[in-house]
């Protein structure tokens, strides 16, 4: 029997048997999973271009030195490679991110199958919510926000095993996958309001804290049975776990130790660094320098950055061993961190798209 099916008949059968034993099922459910040790073919030049399709439904066109073609033709043309893609529940809910629902599953699939078909690799990014994930707030789905504990990790993993399985039979099937978004405090963590205005809530942390980091042995559990899905699914694809603490060592160090003692098995630390929030380059340099002696089975990438494009992949690029496996742009269409590739008529601006053209000169994918 797989063994998170037998933690979920203990939890579901009374609080006298949720006990050491069943939590040490659930624990066991990281067996599923090995490290993989084989990293992708190519150094990683990402770009997280989630915004796109409804960016296109509302009339843009892409284009570059003149020339109108499909985003993704113009960034392979310019080195990208991969490209990520971020997964709600249901954003069309109440207080969710999309009122046309705009990254749910159906219209990643979407997106996703011209990625496949583009020949790029693929980041699937599950944030585990109706709206935005990330260190401020991790709202739980409305339609998951009465579930009991042991209910709640059951749905995250059979929503993850189905989705992944979706995409799979679509001719989609993610090269590697983020079991939460800049997960640093946990997951799963606040009640969203059945009247919506999600956003608005999302500071107000249940009083059960379920996914928190203030309680490891269930955010571990939380963890594993995201793993395991994917796992399930295709054990070849990578699996990162996302934080934001690019720039803090002593903070990465701590949740990763966490993790690890919890029997969660994963492929890839990711890191967020933004100078604006991760501090300076030098400080991301020695985080990861430290890292990568310290935890000799996992891989390394940056999956979050905006205009420090030289910066992140000269650090990854350092790594011993390929171990640092390329980085993501975030959102490159939009410009609300200095980020933007484009202009808001998505006409390509050359001289930041320049950069990419020297990152593939000096970093880039044949180096």
């Amino acid at each position: 029997m797989n063994p998170l099916t037998s933690a979920y008949t203990l939890l579901r059968s009374g609080p006298a048997l949720l006990s050491l034993t069943a939590l040490a099922v659930l624990t066991s459910c990281s067996n599923f999973t090995s490290v993989v040790t084989h990293a992708p073919a190519k150094y990683i030049v990402g770009a997280d271009i989630s915004a796109v399709p409804a960016a296109e439904d509302r009339g843009t066109h892409y284009s570059d030195n003149g020339v109108q073609k499909d985003i993704l033709q113009i960034l392979q043309d310019h080195g990208f490679n991969y490209v990520r893609l971020r997964v709600f529940v249901e954003p069309a809910n109440p207080g969710g991110y999309s009122p046309q629902g705009y990254c749910d599953l159906p219209h990643t699939i979407a997106m996703a199958k011209r990625v496949k078909t583009a020949g790029m690799g693929l980041l699937i990014d599950f944030h585990y919510s109706d709206t935005w994930a990330d260190p401020a707030k991790q709202t739980k789905p409305l339609a998951w926000r009465e579930l009991a504990f042991p209910d709640l990790v059951k749905r995250l993993h059979d929503y993850t095993r189905d989705a992944v399985a979706q995409l799979k039979a679509a001719g989609a099937e993610p090269d590697m996958v983020q079991v939460g978004n800049e997960i640093t405090p946990g997951m799963l963590l606040n009640r969203m309001p059945a009247g919506g205005r999600g956003g608005g809530a999302a500071r107000d942390v249940s009083a059960q804290p379920e996914g928190s980091v203030r309680d490891w042995t269930k955010l571990g559990i939380l963890l594993k049975a995201g793993i395991s899905a994917v796992k399930e699914v295709d054990p070849a694809i990578l699996v990162m776990l996302h934080i934001d603490k690019g720039g803090d060592n002593a903070a990465t160090r701590n949740w990763v130790d966490h993790a690890l003692a919890e029997g969660v098995t994963f492929d890839i630390l990711g890191e967020s660094c933004y100078t604006q929030w991760q501090g300076k380059p030098d400080s991301w340099q020695a985080n990861f320098d430290d890292l990568v002696r310290r935890y000799p089975k996992l891989s390394f990438v940056i999956a979050e950055v905006a205009d420090e494009v030289h910066a992140t992949n000269a650090i990854m690029r350092s790594l011993p061993d390929h171990r640092g496996l390329g980085t993501f742009i975030w959102e490159p269409t939009q410009n609300g961190n200095r980020q933007g590739l484009f202009d808001r008529n998505g006409r390509v601006l050359p001289d930041k798209m320049g950069q990419y053209d020297q990152v593939v000169k000096d970093y880039g994918p044949n180096k």
